[in-house]
């Protein structure tokens, strides 16, 4: 489900990149902010977070330090995720041969790698995908559109819960950069200036 906030984080670093994790885990803080809007205390969220290497973590925690976490925000409390991803991501792509054996994923069931995504189910077929989390109750529709057998563009047609309605009309720009032996694939995005990667398993 590739719901991004529409808080502009002006000085924040959102995508770390490291060597020792497979292809993407997720660290999720809670950040308190002062009056001006910079972070005044950071917590773990662990509940939220998979990625363990406390050492990083430490240095993810040092960067945030009194840094403004957002234009809009004042004195209150905010979550937020951060994609750890392995360094052979950063600028990773698939070459043209590659590329073209990527036509298997214009149709079919998908799920998200991703644990707090566990919910959410995609289905794909023709120029439409659907993507449905039973636990939220929430429903997405998105038109999808194939430059090339390994990019696509999504835009947000309909969303079944008014506090997305932000997302409505807005384009994913994703790139597929790795297949991977079992099938599922690698991908990266852009939405609303936020960049990120994560996996796509491929259930048929």
């Amino acid at each position: 489900m590739l719901l991004i906030s529409t808080v502009s984080y002006s000085q924040m670093q959102l995508v770390f990149y490291v060597d020792d994790v497979e292809v993407v885990e997720y660290l999720t803080l809670n950040f308190c902010v002062d009056d001006e809007g910079k972070i005044s205390s950071t917590t773990i969220i662990p509940e939220k977070t998979n990625y363990k290497n406390q050492e990083n973590i430490k240095k993810i925690v040092d960067a945030h330090k009194g840094v403004e976490f957002c234009t809009d925000c004042k004195n209150d409390c905010y979550d937020y995720t951060f994609p750890v991803v392995n360094i052979k991501y950063e600028y990773k792509e698939l070459s043209e041969s590659e590329c073209k054996k990527c036509d298997v994923y214009k149709k079919g069931k998908y799920k998200y790698d991703n644990f707090l995504l566990t919910n959410t189910t995609i289905k794909r077929r023709g120029n439409v995908q659907i993507e449905k989390d039973a636990k939220l109750k929430l429903r997405l529709k998105l038109s999808i559109e194939w430059s090339s057998p390994c990019e696509y563009t999504m835009t947000y047609l309909k969303v079944n819960q008014k506090e997305y309605k932000y997302l409505l009309g807005e384009q994913i720009d994703v790139k597929i950069i790795e297949i991977l032996d079992n099938g599922d694939y690698v991908y990266q995005f852009s939405l609303l200036g936020q960049k990120e990667t994560g996996v796509i398993k491929k259930l048929d």
